[in-house]
């Protein structure tokens, strides 16, 4: 029995109970959202791992420099080593692989959004 049957059943009918039962109703599809959601994704798990082992301050700088490091790594030791497939200062995009959806390009300006919610998350 769910709780909106159990309430028709308990509480006698009244403009009051009407008002419950869609409250309710109403609390019970925000619960069923409550697990859904954007959750960082797969670059933002992959800068999180990459800031630490970054010597010194975190800079936008040095990370693209990172970057650079992990992209030329994956020209080296194939696929495996790193996502990252290239970094263009010129047209400031990053050219990652993302494992569900493929190919993907960023701008350094959403990369630097990425890199400010990961500094704030530090783990």
């Amino acid at each position: 029995m769910n709780l909106t049957s159990y309430l028709e059943n308990v509480l006698p009918p009244s403009p009051e109970r009407e008002e419950i039962l869609t409250l309710v109703r109403l609390g019970l599809s925000f619960q069923q959202q409550q697990r859904i959601g954007k959750r960082p994704g797969f670059l933002k798990d992959y800068l999180q791992e990459l800031l630490p082992k970054i010597e010194g301050c975190i800079t936008f700088d040095r990370l693209l420099q990172e970057l650079e490091l992990e992209s030329a790594r994956r020209d080296i030791y194939g696929e495996e080593e790193s996502p990252i497939e290239k970094v263009d200062r010129v047209w400031e995009i990053i050219i990652y692989h993302h494992p569900r959806t493929g190919r993907q390009q960023l701008t350094f300006k959403s990369l630097r959004n990425k890199l400010s919610w990961c500094k704030a998350n530090l783990r």
